[in-house]
């Protein structure tokens, strides 16, 4: 497959309003409208037209990572200027490719109906704030709407640490410097010790996927700085037992210690589908610091957090349950897409019944 083929795909793609595009051996391109999946193209793409066009798209360190983690992101930009975040898959030697377009703009919190205790991260001044979310959950557009906040605040001096770097941050009142690993940086904690080595009191890492970075978002936490990082988890306790599982086991305690003093806050997010228009919205779960919280991550009683997020939502906790009532009581979801996503369906239909509109 040549460039010109997957413009014409791309440029299918934004006349049906698809949102993503996937190219798959032996199958016809299709793109995903809504829900659906809709064929964009009748002919086959062969393994070898995706694997020529990969090793077009990438650079010797995305070809090493892609061999060792079995998948990598990447920027592509079209010839008509448009920019498309593109996940490859490997799976025996051949490769299998996922596009999505991304805005021309950064996003901004304002818009993006997170909960308020998102913007409250971005007043923070030093520690490790953790984005959690799996690909397809808007972990990506929630780091970028928090750097967009940063950026009005003319006291911060940020960097941001990326994979592939898919917003252009335009000039705000910040110092803001956007860094690429492979590009600008060798990887992740390399990236840190530089950031902090220049000053930056905020660094903002797309995703922490070993001990190194783990380690070096910590020392810059420790050293005053406000550190966000993402992490690929669909849960509060999900993301921090990857924390802890990224590093040797003879060394999890002191890592269990370090996040305690440093952690302030844990987002999860998973897109539930609008139930009156198009579009998804946001299901998060948020996690606050406090004493409960810290003494249970340096014990590693992951299994406590919920019931302190349960118990703690006066101080702008909330576990996903919550979270889903609270867009059920907004009627920002059908009550069948609340309880594909429910923990505790039974409680969720209990309060539906009751009619009651608190989302408590």
């Amino acid at each position: 497959m040549d460039a010109k083929r997957l413009d014409s795909l791309l440029a299918a793609m934004h006349r049906v309003g698809a949102t993503v595009l996937h190219l798959v051996p032996g199958r016809a391109p299709c793109v995903r409208v809504q829900r659906r999946f809709v064929q964009a193209d009748e002919t086959v793409v062969e393994a070898q037209e995706l694997n020529e066009l990969t090793r077009d798209m990438l650079f010797a360190d995305h070809r090493e990572r892609l061999h060792r983690q079995g998948h990598v992101d990447v920027l592509y930009v079209s010839r008509n200027g448009r920019r498309y975040r593109v996940t490859v898959n490997e799976l025996d030697g051949n490769q299998s490719l996922l596009l999505r377009p991304v805005p021309e703009n950064p996003p901004k919190l304002e818009q993006t109906e997170l909960p308020e205790q998102i913007t409250s991260f971005t007043h923070f001044r030093s520690g490790l704030v953790a984005v959690a979310g799996f690909f397809g959950s808007g972990k990506s557009t929630t780091l970028a709407a928090i750097v967009d906040a940063l950026n009005q605040n003319a006291s911060r001096h940020i960097v941001t640490i990326e994979d592939a770097i898919e917003f252009l941050h335009p000039n705000g009142a910040a110092l803001l410097h956007q860094r690429e690993i492979g590009s600008h940086v060798e990887n992740c904690a390399e990236g840190i010790r530089q950031a902090v080595a220049a000053g930056a009191d905020t660094i903002v890492v797309s995703e922490l996927v070993d001990a190194a970075g783990i380690d070096a978002a910590l020392n810059a936490a420790e050293a005053g700085c406000l550190v966000f990082v993402g992490i690929e988890a669909g849960s509060v306790v999900g993301a921090m037992s990857e924390l802890t599982l990224m590093v040797p086991f003879e060394e999890r305690g002191r890592l269990s210690a370090r996040l305690a003093r440093c952690l302030r806050a844990v987002s999860a997010q998973n897109l539930l589908q609008r139930s009156h228009r198009a579009g998804r919205v946001a299901q998060v779960e948020i996690l606050i610091s406090n004493p409960a919280a810290r003494e249970a991550i340096r014990l590693g009683n992951l299994r406590e957090l919920p019931g302190i997020m349960q118990r703690c939502r006066g101080l702008g906790m909330q576990t996903a349950d919550i979270a889903l009532r609270d867009l059920l009581a907004r009627h920002a979801v059908t009550a069948d897409e609340a309880m594909l996503h429910a923990a505790d369906r039974d409680q969720l239909t209990t309060r539906s019944r009751s009619g009651s509109s608190s989302p408590w």
